[in-house]
């Protein structure tokens, strides 16, 4: 009787530990499936009782799969959105990790700072050598608001100019590895544009500070010394007429480079023949007495149609370009202006020649700068305003064109501008 009572407790202990280890398990199974987000279908073993909430339990893991699956999905999608931003930024963007490894650069970046291989894995001073990153990235590691700031860049002899803004990535990103965002802006041209517009103010001050203070001067001596002779007063009255020329052609040239570079349109194309503007030219040298009109030469090619270009802006042009051969070429015999057209006649080539004392070689390449003169004395002396060649620039450039120029010392100088005679403007 005890034997048989041994065994009955024995099954019933076993049926028991049956239940718990099956209980165990799909409990395992149900834990796992909710760390793992993945969708599990239950079976009921046959030792359990109906009272054991295993439908609960199916439900529970369907709604707990469809939610992770509904997390991932917004997850990735705002990582695509995300890289998809940076991606198609202008301007360079990387993701740092926490030891300054790259864990993302867009192409831009990939362009400017390693063009020959990647850099997702590898340390940003890899890269980029400037002390201002690294101490914008360690001020945000100490908790320091996100700020910018400027390097120069050098790479196989160009240096270029960024501007870096940093920001902590954590609070976008899932990942907290990723916790440095940088934007990297190239900057060279908005620095060299504000140095020249420094240089340029400084300049135009000073030219403008000089014939101003020559009238002021001589006009006051003829106020306060009401006993000066005639022909001395003649000679300050003459000098004070010659400087305000000299202001007036000043400020016309100040005005035309504000038009040239400030407005959205600078030039009003029509259709012209460029020969047709040339021939009416002494219109533009009429109130300019040192311009002889007999050793003006013209050699002219007949154009059969006409092109679209602004007729007064290349006009302004040419009389520059001759205005300057009169007030700086010397001793010369004629000024001869000619046109070409190409093979194609899609271009046309103005050439302004004259066989006077030509330009020293070191002043070749800064004869387009503003206010650069290469014989100040005669500048003065002719009234030039060192505007002229920078304006003629500026105007063959907004057609779509280029202006260049040759010259040999003793043999004279050719100033040349080719334009497109399709429209490009």
């Amino acid at each position: 009787m005890l034997w048989l009572l041994i065994l009955i407790l024995t099954l019933v202990a076993g049926y028991f530990g049956l239940q718990v280890k099956h209980t165990n398990r799909i409990i395992r199974q149900v834990l796992g499936s909710i760390k793992e987000g993945n969708s599990l279908i239950l079976e009921k073993p046959f030792l359990l009782g109906d009272n054991f909430p295993l439908r609960l339990c199916q439900n529970i893991l369907e709604e707990n799969a469809e939610k992770m699956e509904r997390l991932v999905e917004e997850s990735n999608r705002r990582t695509h959105t995300f890289n998809e931003i940076l991606g198609g930024m202008l301007d360079g963007a990387m993701i740092l990790d926490g030891n300054h490894l790259v864990t993302f650069s867009n192409s831009v970046a990939l362009q400017n700072f390693s063009p020959d291989g990647p850099m997702k894995g590898r340390r940003i001073e890899a890269f980029i050598d400037a002390f201002e990153v690294l101490e914008l990235l360690d001020k945000l590691s100490r908790g320091k608001k996100p700020s910018k700031a400027e390097f120069i860049y050098e790479k196989r002899g160009k240096i270029t100019v960024y501007e870096i803004t940093c920001g902590l990535l954590s609070p976008v990103r899932s990942s907290q590895n990723e916790v440095y965002l940088l934007l990297l802006r190239d900057i060279t041209e908005i620095k060299r544009t504000e140095r020249l517009r420094k240089d340029f103010v400084a300049n135009a001050s000073h030219e403008l500070r000089t014939p101003v203070t020559m009238i002021k001067g001589f006009s006051e001596t003829l106020i306060e010394e009401p006993e000066i002779s005639h022909n001395q007063s003649r000679s300050f009255i003459s000098k004070i007429h010659k400087n305000a020329l000299r202001l007036k052609a000043l400020v016309d040239d100040l005005l035309s480079i504000s038009e040239l570079e400030g407005s959205e349109q600078a030039i009003n194309p029509t259709n012209n023949k460029l020969s047709d503007v040339i021939r009416g030219i002494d219109l533009y040298l009429q109130d300019k007495p040192y311009v002889d009109s007999e050793k003006l030469v013209f050699s002219l090619e007949e154009e059969r149609e006409a092109f679209p270009f602004d007729a007064i802006k290349i006009a302004m042009a040419i009389g520059n370009l001759i205005d300057n051969a009169f007030k700086y070429a010397g001793n010369f015999s004629a000024v001869k202006i000619s046109t070409q057209l190409s093979d194609d006649r899609n271009f046309i080539t103005c050439s302004v020649y004259d066989d006077g004392n030509g330009i020293p070689a070191n002043d070749i390449d800064r004869i387009f700068e503003r206010f650069y003169v290469v014989d100040k004395g005669r500048s003065r002396e002719k009234g030039g305003t060192g505007l002229g060649l920078s304006i003629v620039k500026r105007i063959i450039e907004a057609h779509g064109g280029n202006v260049r120029v040759k010259s040999k010392l003793g043999e004279g100088t050719i100033f040349s501008f080719e334009l497109p005679r399709i429209a490009k403007v």
